[in-house]
């Protein structure tokens, strides 16, 4: 554990070891060498300070190796053979991230007057579309939702569906498909 988590979480909420040392029950002494690495605290005294620090004991274990930052100019794009729609995954989907990414998080365009897809989509994953631009129809089997700007909709797996654009502009959603198939 790196003590100089401490301090920093300690300043940025304003507190001085002093008011450390009262909210976790021990000494400004003790609380000055676990922030300069001087010494190391049990995981009991550990969970005092976080308690004191009103954190999450997970936050000095963390490496950040179970953050993903997808930084918009390195999102993977794809468009569909013989499709102008547009997709833009805001996480990344490549085999290094897919122990770590459980969700796919994708901007899609929908261009006007076409579908999504020739036939139903049938996935074994929710799904929850949310609509930033435009308008879209939602085919069902026996029936059409229409969302529009602003609106989502959220389908549980194995539901036969598929996206249409009926206006003369791009529809632009984003799209989140839990874990499963894709």
């Amino acid at each position: 554990m790196d003590g100089k988590k401490v301090r920093e979480v300690r300043k940025l909420k304003g507190m001085t070891i002093e008011e450390l040392s009262y909210k976790s029950g021990f000494t400004s002494s003790y609380i000055s060498q676990v922030e300069r690495n001087l010494i190391e605290p049990s995981l009991t005294a550990l969970g005092k300070i976080c308690k004191g620090l009103n954190i999450s004991p997970y936050y000095f274990f963390d490496d950040g190796s179970n953050v993903v930052v997808t930084k918009k100019e390195d999102r993977q794009k794809l468009t569909m053979p013989g499709k102008d729609n547009e997709y833009e995954y805001l996480v990344p989907i490549s085999e290094e991230y897919k122990s770590k990414v459980k969700m796919r998080i994708y901007k899609y365009i929908l261009n006007p007057g076409t579908w999504d897809s020739d036939k139903f989509s049938i996935i074994d994953s929710d799904k929850c579309v949310i609509i930033t631009k435009g308008k879209l129809i939602v085919n069902f089997a026996e029936y059409n939702e229409i969302i529009e700007e602003g609106d989502s909709i959220y389908i549980c797996s194995n539901v036969p569906h598929k996206l249409f654009n009926p206006s003369d502009e791009k529809v632009e959603m984003i799209c989140v498909v839990s874990s499963g198939e894709y």
